[in-house]
């Protein structure tokens, strides 16, 4: 949340800045408006940022983050960790999100004869486990999620950025397909490749255009809003992607 409101305050190209600033608060809170080092117990929490462990905590927030690792809000620890099962990574749900919230697209529920669990095997890493996914009545709707989401596999379920999964190279490999955007569709190599073709794509930010009118105006578009949301869209990269 404080990432946020910083992209936001800043005002500056901030549908870019959501989707790939390097930079993060860690361990950060505010008391009477004064920066303070938050409060949480139990493991260190710099560490789901894959900081040195003797990073030490400092008020100057937000922090650069490290090299390929991280861009924007859907690699921090806070969207990972809330995209994940218990106790594994949840490739379909991190899929389901990114197709419905920036590729504007809709996945529909998973059908009443359908037994939606994946082999329970631990000597399988996610990807392997996600196989049975591809069979033919399944893949009608998997076809949307398992390639965008399954890049986030360079992630461990606490939002760890990791190169191996049971002692296996991990592989973060996807695709952006059926985006309904020809110069979109495309294959990706890692979730920072994906984030970053996502940034740069106009339809998603006509999707993000679309979720902010809906939330200012606490209702969906009609098709008499075309022209204003056509406008909004024009507005955004003229006044340098500011929210105001």
């Amino acid at each position: 949340d404080q990432l946020v409101m910083h992209s936001y305050e800043q005002d500056k190209d901030v549908f870019r800045e959501l989707l790939t600033t390097r930079k993060s608060f860690v361990q950060f809170a505010t008391e009477k408006g004064e920066p303070r080092k938050s409060s949480s117990k139990g493991i260190g929490v710099h560490l789901s940022y894959n900081l040195p462990i003797d990073w030490k905590w400092i008020p100057d927030q937000p922090i650069e983050l490290p090299g390929r690792q991280r861009a924007g809000i859907l690699t921090q620890p806070a969207w990972l960790v809330a995209k994940s099962g218990n106790f594994d990574n949840d490739a379909i749900r991190r899929g389901v999100w990114i197709r419905n919230k920036l590729l504007g697209g809709t996945i529909l529920d998973v059908p009443i004869t359908v037994a939606a669990q994946l082999p329970n095997d631990d000597t399988l890493t996610l990807r392997e486990r996600m196989k049975v996914t591809e069979d033919a009545y399944c893949w009608k709707c998997h076809q949307q999620t398992n390639p965008v989401g399954l890049p986030f596999e360079m992630f461990d379920h606490f939002g760890r950025w990791r190169t191996k999964e049971l002692g296996k190279p991990v592989v973060i490999s996807g695709a952006i397909n059926r985006s309904g955007d020809s110069r979109l569709d495309s294959d990706v190599t890692d979730a920072i490749d994906l984030i970053h073709k996502l940034a740069n794509s106009d339809r998603v930010r006509q999707v993000f255009v679309r979720h902010a009118f809906r939330y200012w105006m606490g209702r969906n578009e009609t098709l008499n809003d075309a022209a204003t949301l056509r406008r909004a869209d024009n507005d955004c990269p003229k006044s340098g992607g500011s929210m105001k």
